[in-house]
């Protein structure tokens, strides 16, 4: 044999190896594939993230959008009847959802990773409506599940959402200025609002101080928050924080403030006083409104007083009040009677209805039993020449 057809055949025998071996590989591929195809889905895994993990959508919502890709149920349903590109398209749909990747792993367990578009502004347009503003300048609408902490832009000037070259030049100024803010923990607290101007430039309305700080553009915006800390930690911390009534930073190297002139105190006083003259009024208000309801007042009579009862071992005292050590002496505490009413001179005879007198209550005393007549009766005879220690006793407890 040939050298030729040597090499010939050996050709021919690699070709037919290579042809059996990618043969059996797409026969393992085709089995693997239909064998996949016929298992189920165990069950579903989502994860969401976000660069705050503020959650606006929740793994429910996921759930509900899956379902209804797939009509239905997705537990136990075979893999073959699944489209996940279908079902990644569906999810891509929603405001909140940023990117979603969906994927089997070994245990045929659905794995579902869903990032969600994070906001980094509120926005109030000059008629009044609100939105949210992501990092990639895209608008979100407000959620029922969570509201974000997060730095305010008012007067925005349109409602449109194709913007003019101008109005997304201001939208770019609003999301470099946001995001300043919003990683920075002093300017977060500090900055109560952005109020945009008409000439699309911007006001920083602080929450400590009554001053306007004009900041202009967003240009040099590092620069500006400098300049206003150091002005901040120099002269408003030593001049006091009322002192101006406007800060300018809009310049390159300088800080213009404007002082509170006479007449803006004076206002500020003046609105002061409104105020407090206002909210004395309503309170007048409430007071003459709650002066015109009467309650009805209880009967002013002593029904409710019960009888005291026996009391034993009482410490000796004569008539007089004075304590007696000689057994001969004691006697015993007789009932007081007391009228129910006090009676004044100049008054006309009524009928009295005596009651008996009871021990010191906690519960607070009849204002008409603070003025009262003691009447103190003599010792009866009987128990005169009585030795030892007596008992007083008092009336039986009744029911009046």
């Amino acid at each position: 044999m040939s050298a030729n057809s040597k090499y010939a055949f050996k050709k021919i025998l690699v070709a037919m190896v290579w042809i059996l071996l990618s043969s059996g590989t797409i026969i393992l591929l085709i089995a693997a594939i239909a064998r996949k195809n016929n298992e189920h889905c165990a069950k579903i895994e989502i994860d969401i993230t976000g660069v705050q993990n503020n959650f606006f959508i929740d793994k429910k919502d996921v759930l509900e959008i899956l379902q209804k890709a797939n009509s239905g149920r997705l537990e136990m349903r075979p893999l073959s009847s699944m489209d996940l590109a279908l079902m990644e398209t569906e999810l891509q749909k929603s405001r909140w959802i940023k990117k979603a990747e969906l994927y089997f792993d070994n245990n045929n367990v659905l794995e579902v990773k869903i990032t969600e578009r994070e906001p980094i502004a509120r926005i109030f347009t000059s008629s009044g409506l609100s939105f949210y503003l992501d990092s990639s300048l895209a608008r979100l609408p407000l959620s029922d599940k969570f509201s974000a902490r997060l730095p305010v832009f008012t007067n925005f000037p349109t409602d449109v959402k194709i913007l003019s070259k101008a109005d997304s030049h201001l939208i770019r100024d609003i999301r470099t200025i946001s995001e300043f803010i919003g990683t920075d923990p002093f300017w977060m607290a500090q900055i109560e609002q952005v109020d945009i101007s008409p000439a699309r430039t911007f006001d920083l309305i602080p929450k400590l101080g009554t001053q306007i700080i004009h900041f202009g553009k967003a240009e040099n915006y590092h620069e500006k928050f400098s300049n206003l800390l150091c002005f901040y930690r120099q002269v408003l911390s030593k001049k006091g924080w009322n002192q101006y009534s406007s800060v300018d930073v809009q310049f390159r190297g300088q800080i213009v403030g404007i002082r509170r002139g006479a007449e803006e105190i004076k206002t500020d006083s003046l609105r002061a006083v409104q105020i407090m003259k206002a909210i004395i009024a309503d309170a007048q208000k409430h007071t003459n409104d709650s002066t015109n309801i009467q309650l009805v007042q209880p009967e002013d009579n002593n029904s409710n007083i019960n009888s005291s009862p026996v009391i034993e071992n009482i410490p000796d005292e004569d008539v007089k009040g004075n304590k007696n050590t000689d057994d001969n002496h004691r006697i015993s505490a007789a009932p007081i009677h007391v009228p129910e009413k006090p009676v004044f001179e100049n008054q006309p005879a009524q009928k009295k209805t005596v009651l008996t007198s009871h021990p010191p209550s906690i519960e607070k005393s009849n204002p008409s039993l603070l003025k009262r007549e003691v009447v103190k009766p003599p010792v009866p005879k009987a128990l005169q020449n009585v030795k030892g220690k007596p008992k007083a006793v008092m009336p039986s407890k009744t029911d009046y």
